[in-house]
């Protein structure tokens, strides 16, 4: 028995001290904190290289011995100094780059729809007389999103003030192609009517935009619908463009453009909807060969305009000029400019006098302006004298075009979700932190490239990058709460 008790002696030794394994380890004592890496160089011998994240991002270095008594580890420096340490093989973070989903962009839900709800009641002005009448909208909404944050999207049918409604055969299938991204779609009737002259051409802008601002309000006090106030988009066609550019832009400053007796309606724009206006909430215009009544409206705010309209539009200018300005246009309204043009006299008029519009600035002007100031926006100018570029010369929808104004405006509006996007930054009192400051964001991970984390939370990362590696940078990948994702990554 006694033969056995050196060779269980040795046995023991070498079991409770021995090097450890190749890989990253971090390491910690009351003096070091850090990883080391165990490995062997180019002539094949071991070496244990400390990185230490005592000062700044990059570590310094030092070449170690490491090795393991029992549960104990001890780490030698070539001085001959030592210390007893804690080691944990290192485990990189879970990490996956999140995808495109194209959220917002594919078709995905089933869609819902809710027709002539009420949200307002007005009288006529070109009537007077009439009785009030109500104004309607319907609802095109996602089925079994399960979403609670939906954004929305105003839609104004065209008909230069005069006609169109809410149940124009494209502007329903514009509606539902929406919904089924994910989007609460409302088509909007508004005041429409005048008497083919400038004051009161302005007038019925007016109102249309009164009605805009009672038709947003009305829906955001729908609960049921799930609404995000932070993400509410316009669209419009001709006239319903004009109404959802002045959504947009229109502030009370503005209003005299438009009220050539302000006496007669002393109620603000701007006040209706004071969080809606004064903060810019508007997130984007889908403006569809629409214009603005004036050019200087679009200094009053940063909002993304995507612009469709044909270079030689015979009704709408696409730069600047007056609505229906070309005669040889079959499907111009006659009467609509026969109190104008009958009287010979009127050619002797001032020009702001014989017409029936004031001038206005179309697609070509508000992108000229938008990007002078920095302002996201796309113009996508179609060359011939079409105005509705929806519909073919024999009035049926050109789906090729249609549905490319469609993707294209989806793919501009996805983006602008968000209230501000991540901003993947270094924390300047602390090199070693890198953060993300937003709201919107519910997932985020991390990856370190030529480095390691030291400690992570929901929305930071503290990192120490290793000299000897050839590339740094600190990637994060994640998805806001809206269901978008995002991936940025800082190279260092």
């Amino acid at each position: 028995m006694k033969i056995w008790v050196p060779v269980l002696s040795l046995l023991c030794v070498a079991a409770c001290s021995r090097s450890v394994g190749p890989g990253l380890y971090q390491v910690h004592s009351e003096q070091t904190d850090g990883f080391v890496r165990v490995g062997t160089d180019s002539l094949g011998n071991p070496y244990h290289l400390l990185y230490r994240n005592w000062d700044g991002i990059l570590a310094d270095t030092v070449y170690v011995s490491l090795t393991r008594s029992g549960k104990r580890y001890t780490l030698t420096y070539r001085d001959g100094v030592t210390e007893t340490v804690t080691l944990t093989p290192y485990e990189a973070p879970d990490y996956h780059p999140f995808p495109d989903l194209d959220l917002y962009v594919n078709p995905v839900w089933k869609v819902g729809e809710t027709h002539d709800v009420k949200y307002g009641r007005v009288i006529r002005r070109d009537d007077p007389e009439a009785e009030p009448e109500d104004l309607t909208m319907d609802i095109y909404y996602p089925m079994d999103d399960g979403a609670d944050n939906r954004p929305l999207l105003m839609a104004f049918h065209g008909g230069a003030f005069r006609r169109g409604d809410k149940q124009d055969s494209s502007l329903v299938e514009w509606c539902r192609h929406f919904a089924s991204l994910g989007y609460v779609v409302s088509s909007v009737n508004y005041r429409q009517g005048y008497k083919g002259d400038v004051p009161s051409t302005d007038e019925i802008q007016y109102r249309a935009l009164k009605d805009a601002h009672a038709a947003v309000r009305f829906l955001l006090k729908r609960d049921s619908l799930m609404i995000h106030e932070g993400r509410i988009f316009a669209s419009g066609a001709d006239a319903g463009a004009i109404t959802a550019l002045n959504l947009a832009y229109m502030r009370d400053e503005n209003l005299s453009l438009l009220l050539h007796e302000p006496e007669a309606e002393a109620d603000s724009v701007e006040t209706a909807l004071p969080t809606l206006l004064r903060s810019g909430e508007i997130r984007a215009v889908a403006n569809l060969w629409g214009a603005v009544p004036d050019s200087t409206i679009l200094m009053n705010a940063k909002i993304p305009v995507i612009s469709f309209q044909s270079r030689e539009d015979p009704i709408v200018p696409f730069g600047e000029g007056y609505p229906f300005d070309d005669e040889v246009v079959e499907d111009v309204d006659k009467e609509l400019l026969q109190s104008i043009w009958e009287d010979f006299l009127a050619f002797f008029l001032p020009e702001t006098e014989r017409h029936p519009f004031r001038k206005m600035y179309g697609a070509e002007v508000i992108h000229r302006v938008l990007k002078s100031r920095q302002v996201r926006q796309e113009l996508h100018a179609f060359d011939g004298n079409r105005h509705n570029l929806i519909l073919d010369d024999e009035g049926i929808t050109d789906y090729p075009v249609f549905d490319e104004m469609k993707e294209l405006t989806a793919r501009f509006f996805a983006p602008l979700m968000l209230t501000s996007p991540v901003n993947l930054r270094q924390d300047p009192e602390d090199p070693q932190v890198f953060l993300i400051d937003n709201a919107e964001v519910d997932t985020c991970l991390w990856l370190i490239e030529g480095g390691a984390v030291v400690s992570k939370s929901a929305d930071a990362v503290r990192i120490l990058m290793f000299p000897d590696e050839k590339s740094h940078s600190v990637t994060v990948s994640g998805m806001y709460t809206s269901g978008l994702t995002f991936n940025e990554t800082v190279l260092l």
